[in-house]
C-alpha cells in the first residue's frame, strides 16, 4: 500500500486519457509485473458489455497478441454487472486476468483488461479504479474549457471547424506522431456537381444542403475524430490513430450514407427531395506524407483523381497505382 500512496501522490495532471492509461500501465508493470494493458471504450447506454461494441483505446497489434482473446472475452461476456464493479480478479491456471473499471468520460464508459503472473490486492485495484475515474472527469472538465476557448474556430454554416483549425491540429498531429508514432488519416470530400445545385435551386439551399451534409459525416465518426469545413462544398475529416485502410473504410461508410439520403428543403412554399454524391480522397501519415501540408495535398489530389474516374468514389493513393499500372496494360 506505501507504493500505492506515493505513486498517487506524486500523479501527474493528464490532459488527455491516453497519457493518463500509460501512466498507470507503467506502475502495474513496475510493481506487479503485469503485461501491457488492454483499454477499452463503450458507450454508456449500452447496459452490457460486449466487446465487438467496444472502441480499442489501447491494445492494438502487438499486444492483443499478448493474450487470449477468448478468456478476454470470457471475462467480459461473463460478467453483466462490470460497469458497477470497480474490478474484478479472474485466476487462470497460473496466470491472474484483471478486470479494472477505469470511469466515465463524455458518455463513453473505459474499461481495461490485463494479466500478471503475481495476484494484485484487491484493496489496491479498488484505489486505483477510484482514482483513475475521477481523474478521467477531470480530463472532461479540461475538454470542455478548452473547446469553449475553440469557438473562434467553428464554422458558422455546418457547426464545424474551420480551415484555420485544421492547419493547427494537422501540425500538432505530425509532432505527436515524432513521440507517440501514432499515425492518422486525412480524408478530403467534395460534395459532386454541387455548382448545379446552387444555380438551380439558390444558395440558401445550398446552404441548407452542406449543414446536413456536415451532419451526416459527423454521425459517422469517432469521438475522437476531427471534422473541418475546408471551404465552399468541400470537408475535410482526420481519423486520429488509423491507417490509410481505415480511411478507405470510413470514407465508403460515408459516400454510402449520403448517396442514401433523400436531402428534403423546402423551395418557394414546396417541398423538394435532392440527392446528393460525394468524391473522397484518403492519404495516410506516415505512409503517404512527410509533413501536415503533403498529407492534405495528396488527399486533396485522390479526391481530384476520384472525380475524374467518375466521382462518386472513394480513391486512396494504392487505388491510384493500380488505375496507372491498369492504363499501361491497356496501352501494351
Amino acid at each position: 500500500m506505501n507504493k500505492l500512496i506515493t505513486f498517487l501522490s506524486d500523479f501527474p495532471f493528464f490532459q488527455n486519457e491516453k497519457n493518463l492509461i500509460l501512466h498507470l500501465e507503467e506502475f502495474l508493470t513496475n510493481e506487479y509485473l503485469s503485461r501491457p494493458l488492454l483499454v477499452f471504450a463503450i458507450q454508456d447506454k449500452f447496459p452490457v458489455i460486449h466487446l465487438n461494441k467496444c472502441r480499442t483505446v489501447l491494445g492494438k497489434s502487438d499486444r492483443l497478441q499478448l493474450y487470449s482473446a477468448k478468456l478476454v472475452d470470457e471475462l467480459i461476456i461473463k460478467h453483466n454487472e462490470l460497469k458497477i464493479l470497480p474490478c474484478l480478479t479472474v485466476k487462470v491456471e497460473n496466470c491472474f486476468y484483471y478486470y479494472l473499471n477505469l470511469g466515465l468520460k463524455r458518455n463513453q464508459f473505459y474499461f481495461s483488461v490485463f494479466s500478471s503472473t503475481t495476484e494484485i490486492p484487491t484493496e489496491v485495484l479498488f484505489h486505483l479504479s477510484k482514482f483513475i475515474g475521477s481523474h478521467l472527469k477531470i480530463i472532461e472538465k479540461f475538454d470542455e474549457l478548452y473547446k469553449s476557448q475553440e469557438l473562434i474556430h467553428i464554422d458558422d454554416v455546418t457547426g464545424l471547424y474551420n480551415q484555420r483549425k485544421l492547419y493547427k491540429d494537422l501540425g500538432s498531429l505530425v509532432e505527436k506522431f515524432q513521440d507517440e508514432k501514432d499515425p492518422f488519416c486525412v480524408l478530403f470530400i467534395d460534395i459532386d456537381h454541387f455548382k448545379r445545385v446552387n444555380d438551380n435551386y439558390g444558395h440558401l439551399v445550398g446552404t441548407k444542403l452542406l449543414e446536413n451534409v456536415a451532419r451526416d459525416v459527423k454521425s459517422l465518426l469517432r469521438d475522437t475524430d476531427i471534422s473541418y469545413r475546408y471551404g465552399g462544398d468541400e470537408f475535410v475529416v482526420i481519423l486520429v490513430d488509423s491507417d490509410g485502410q481505415s480511411g478507405k473504410i470510413v470514407g465508403e461508410r460515408i459516400l454510402a450514407k449520403i448517396r442514401s439520403q433523400d436531402y428534403s428543403v423546402d423551395i418557394r412554399d414546396d417541398s423538394k427531395r435532392i440527392k446528393l454524391s460525394v468524391s473522397i480522397g484518403v492519404a495516410e501519415f506516415p505512409t503517404d506524407a512527410k509533413n501536415a501540408e503533403e498529407v492534405l495535398a495528396i488527399a486533396d489530389r485522390m479526391m481530384y483523381e476520384a472525380k475524374e474516374s467518375g466521382r462518386g468514389l472513394v480513391f486512396n493513393t494504392q487505388d491510384v497505382f493500380k488505375s496507372s499500372l491498369k492504363k499501361v496494360i491497356k496501352q501494351k
